[in-house]
């Protein structure tokens, strides 16, 4: 019988540790390539994105409906959300005059949220989705998913994973050169 006990007590560590190292993997590793997926939004008019940003001013999608918007759903605690972070600072940079990234907090508290931005930087609206209306809206399942809206108002791309400037602006080149072909 104390041989039996043991041998529980041994199996029960393995699989804990087993699972322990499952839970790691998954909260550490990078949630995807950062490559286009599909949802049904692609080809549909954005869904409502109306909000007070941490600074205050009042952001309405609508407003840009002349310029490309790249709505990043992100938290504080997801590790490939800051490893992107630097990435839609850099397209917000490089889009000045024809885009601006929202960014939206997914799971996460505003005071997160306002933390992770004050040490990680961008000027861009930060819009607290308090009941969750706009994740819903978009159908997002986990931090990092980012669309990007073209000139007109139109879902043209879905990213679920990091994402890099560059990802971003080969869909941007690909539909401003079919427009130029039409």
């Amino acid at each position: 019988m104390t041989r039996n006990v043991g041998t529980v007590r041994f199996v029960s560590a393995a699989v804990g540790l087993v699972l322990f190292g499952f839970v790691v993997v998954l909260a550490t590793r990078e949630s995807g390539t950062g490559t286009a997926s599909r949802s049904p939004l692609i080809g549909q008019l954005v869904p409502a994105v109306v909000g007070v940003g941490f600074n205050e001013a009042t952001f309405d999608v609508d407003d840009f409906s002349d310029r490309w918007v790249l709505i990043n759903f992100f938290a504080s605690w997801c590790v490939p959300c800051e490893r992107e972070h630097p990435q839609l600072a850099e397209w917000s940079r490089r889009h000045q005059k024809d885009g601006v990234v929202v960014s939206i907090p997914f799971g996460d508290t505003e005071e997160d949220a306002r933390a992770f931005f004050a040490e990680h930087g961008g000027d861009w609206p930060v819009l607290i989705d308090s009941d969750a209306a706009w994740a819903v809206a978009f159908g997002v399942l986990r931090p990092p998913e980012s669309f990007l809206v073209g000139p007109g108002g139109i879902v043209v791309a879905k990213w679920q994973g990091q994402i890099t400037a560059d990802e971003v602006d080969r869909v941007v080149s690909d539909l401003e050169l079919k427009a130029v072909d039409r």
